[in-house]
């Protein structure tokens, strides 16, 4: 099951981005030829920072996100335990305050328009509880399967080092 919604959120998020170049491009030719496309910025808004939530939640499930690594590959295994919990302690709960805050947000704004798309601007600010939500999960799927030691260290694939 997660493989299907791990794949099925990373065409999402390649959709989104391709929606948003897309929205950019009509919009700029739009204006070139005389035949504005005034939804485009918009829309293009509206994509973008889906593709930002769903590429932050995919790079947090990959391990890639940004880390600074020089006080964890000082210490030794134990205390860099220790160290993860604190982190994982500080994650986990910031990013349910932002499920929880992101979800009023979200919910009054849904009666304002996005500019000229007629599209709700709560279908914008959605974007961001829903990707919050999204890396609570895949920090909690990474901590049951790589263990609180290596929950935050990046992917390393079996062909980068040869036996």
């Amino acid at each position: 099951m997660w493989k299907f919604f791990d794949r099925a959120e990373e065409i999402l998020a390649l959709v989104f981005l391709a929606g948003t170049v897309i929205s950019v491009l009509a919009g700029a030719i739009g204006r070139s030829i005389g035949s504005p496309f005034p939804q485009g910025p918009e829309i293009a808004q509206l994509l973008l920072i889906w593709t930002c939530m769903l590429g932050a939640d995919l790079t947090i499930k990959r391990g890639e996100h940004i880390r600074v690594s020089a006080l964890p590959d000082a210490l030794s295994p134990r205390y860099r335990i220790v160290l993860n919990w604190v982190c994982l302690i500080c994650i986990v709960p910031f990013l349910g305050y932002i499920v929880f805050l992101g979800t009023q947000l979200a919910l009054s704004n849904w009666a304002r328009e996005l500019g000229a798309s007629g599209l709700s601007y709560g279908m914008v600010t959605l974007a961001l509880p829903v990707g919050a939500a999204l890396m609570i999960i895949s920090v909690l799927r990474r901590v049951f399967a790589h263990g609180v030691l290596f929950a935050l260290e990046p992917e390393v694939a079996e062909q980068e080092y040869p036996l």
